[in-house]
């Protein structure tokens, strides 16, 4: 059984706060503020986009939009 992959992890393997920042057009200080709270922002739930972009960033390609989703706010 692989071992549950987090928020933190994710955004490392899409490149690191910085690049995760620039694609989604925000702050890096914000992006580290997810990671900390351990969640995407709660407008994620309704918007997709958040998760579409982190999934076409990933660089081992292995999670779904609705994959990240679900990490990204524990569901």
């Amino acid at each position: 059984m692989t071992k549950p992959v987090t928020l933190r992890e994710l955004i490392k393997d899409c490149g690191g706060p910085t690049a995760v920042a620039r694609e989604l057009g925000c702050s890096t200080q914000n992006v580290h503020k997810m990671v900390q709270r351990g969640h995407l922002p709660y407008s994620e739930l309704r918007e997709r986009s958040r998760a579409e972009v982190l999934a076409g960033m990933q660089q081992k390609g292995e999670l779904s939009a609705d994959q990240i989703r679900r990490i990204g706010f524990g569901l």
